[in-house]
């Protein structure tokens, strides 16, 4: 059954992302073609700014799951339903906070924002993606947090499969009408409540055994003021590069941005889905087996990195080719920076470097110290982006991510192999160092390369034909740097 529940996972999260992905990438192009630049660059902004307010969440979803893998690896009924409880009780008294965020960024942001668009029509976008935050934080976080750690987290791939389906869907009918776009903006706020109608009636059935007490007891999440403060820096973080261009250049630029986001941002949303669904495995693992930890550990981290290695790599080789096909026939501004696909894709090397890492530090309770590390690392971005975005525009912003994000990475990687594994660096430097070989080799190759796609056709093909190549180079060189790898994860998969 475990077995089973472990392949719907890994199925549900890539199989449903990469649907999601499909659609992401058409409604952005009908929303250029329909409402123009300007438009789409306040409705990315919108997105991304509520979709790193919605990270507060992880800092006590960190805390809620790390409280759940034991009682739920013993199968203490007992134990889960107090940690639930605890969980469900703090998330809505953060709610409120949550609540008065939307209402200050509504009001304060659209004034602040380079956009054409009418201050008021800005403001109720704002509020409406705002509301849909909130109505998520009150009810749905502490049920999909449940279903993830007990290893059920294919019902939440189903649920945001089938939303964002039905949102896309909404989207493309409504903008190739030419509907007003808070009206748009509306249908995704119904769907946010149909959302919370299908998790009350599942855990009410799934989970009948959860038992309500007045007076749940919050002291079950430990650490959970540090893992927020973490999440707030990153929500810093991850939005700045956005909200930076849309405040001191203009939302056209962040236009630009978001397309190449769209292409990275997807890539990045691909591989979190699978690795969101089996992360529970490593948690359920280091609370059963110690030695048995660090073969996983080291075999999870070999997986990740070395799959974003290769994904970068042809991303890298294609995303050009992708935006001039994509932005075709877009004339309100240049979409075309050759220098930006190696920045993002740094970036998300850079970010995955320390995937498995960070999460073992909040394992082994270095909770506290890590979101020290994430704040600094959030305010060097924030100081480096402003100072750098009048004079380079968008390869400022990256260029201060880039600066940045290996602080916590270095951190990341301390922790886990001196203060808790009690190894040397050795191997996990020999096989992050070997990947950041591997893909500025296809850099300094492709340099040589004029490549032209005429055609979506073409775009496949080349696509297709990369990822056998390129896949193949990186899973060989992964298995070579980590023989153990391979052996770990057929026994895991």
């Amino acid at each position: 059954m475990k077995r089973k529940d472990f392949l719907k996972n890994i199925i549900t999260g890539f199989g449903g992302q990469l649907i999601a992905i499909v659609l992401g990438i058409i409604v952005p192009r009908i929303m250029i073609s329909s409402y123009g630049s300007d438009v789409n660059g306040v409705i990315s902004t919108t997105a991304q700014v509520f979709s790193y307010l919605a990270l507060l969440e992880a800092g006590i979803g960190q805390s809620a799951r790390i409280a759940l893998y034991k009682p739920i690896a013993d199968r203490d009924n007992e134990k889960i339903s107090m940690v639930f409880l605890a969980a469900e009780s703090y998330f809505r008294r953060i709610t409120l906070y949550y609540g008065i965020g939307v209402m200050a960024i509504s009001l304060i942001v659209p004034h602040l924002m380079k956009s054409d668009m009418p201050h008021l029509t800005i403001l109720s976008v704002f509020f409406l993606e705002g509301m849909s935050g909130v109505i998520s934080f009150y009810y749905l976080q502490t049920p999909t947090i449940l279903l993830n750690v007990d290893g059920k987290g294919y019902i939440n791939n189903y649920v945001t499969l089938s939303n964002k389906i039905i949102g896309y869907l909404a989207k493309i009918i409504l903008a190739s009408l030419g509907v007003n776009i808070v009206l748009v903006q509306f249908a995704f706020f119904i769907i946010a409540v149909l959302k919370v109608i299908f998790y009350r009636i599942y855990i009410k059935k799934k989970y009948s055994w959860i038992v309500r007490r007045e007076t749940p007891d919050i002291s079950l999440l430990k650490d959970k003021n540090s893992y927020l403060i973490t999440e707030i820096a990153w929500t810093i973080f991850s939005s700045t590069d956005m909200m930076v261009l849309s405040f001191f250049v203009s939302t056209k630029l962040s236009s630009v941005y978001s397309i190449y986001n769209l292409i990275y941002g997807s890539i990045n949303l691909l591989l979190s889905a699978v690795g969101g669904s089996i992360l529970y495995v490593l948690g359920q693992i280091y609370y059963k087996n110690r030695n048995e930890y660090e073969e996983v550990h080291d075999a999870m981290n070999t997986v990740f990195i070395g799959t974003m290695t290769i994904l970068m790599s042809v991303s890298y080789v294609l995303a050009i080719p992708f935006v001039k096909l994509y932005t075709r026939g877009v004339a309100d501004v240049d979409y075309v920076y050759y220098q930006l696909p190696f920045m993002f894709s740094l970036v998300q090397l850079l970010s995955w470097s320390r995937y498995v890492n960070g999460n073992l530090t909040g394992l082994a309770g270095y909770a506290k110290s890590t979101s020290y590390v994430s704040l600094a690392e959030a305010i060097i971005n924030m100081i480096l982006s402003i100072a750098l975005v009048q004079k380079y525009g968008i390869t400022g912003v990256l260029f201060a991510t880039v600066i940045a994000l290996p602080i916590k990475v270095i951190w990341c990687i301390y922790i886990s192999d001196k203060k808790v594994l009690h190894r040397s660096f050795s191997k996990t430097i020999k096989m992050t160092s070997c990947n950041y070989i591997f893909f500025f080799s296809i850099v300094l190759i492709m340099k040589h390369v004029n490549l032209e796609i005429p055609t979506y056709s073409m775009f496949v093909l080349y696509g297709c034909t990369l990822v056998i190549i390129i896949g193949i180079l990186g899973v060989g060189l992964n298995i070579l740097i980590n023989k153990e790898c391979l052996y770990i994860a057929k026994k895991i998969f």
